[in-house]
């Protein structure tokens, strides 16, 4: 879910896309831009994703703190 709503904020960005989506209907906007900047937004998240992972695994105390992050939100859900 939370990747769904990673690609849906790239994509809200495109003015042009979001012009379509108010105008058209679903079919018809999958005509237009929208499918372009779908996967534009997905090879984007995937450089952020990677840039993020590198980081993580070259700093051991950037590694240490994410892992708290995780864990602290784990707690959340019991």
């Amino acid at each position: 879910m939370n990747y769904a709503y990673t690609i849906r904020d790239k994509v809200g960005e495109n003015e042009l896309v979001m012009m379509q989506i108010a105008n058209n209907t679903p079919e018809q906007a999958m005509l237009g831009d929208f499918p372009k900047a779908v996967d534009d937004a997905v090879m984007d998240s995937n450089e952020a994703h990677h840039n993020q992972m590198m980081q993580l695994l070259s700093d051991p105390s950037k590694a240490t703190g994410f892992a708290r992050v995780v864990f602290d939100l784990l707690k959340m859900v019991e």
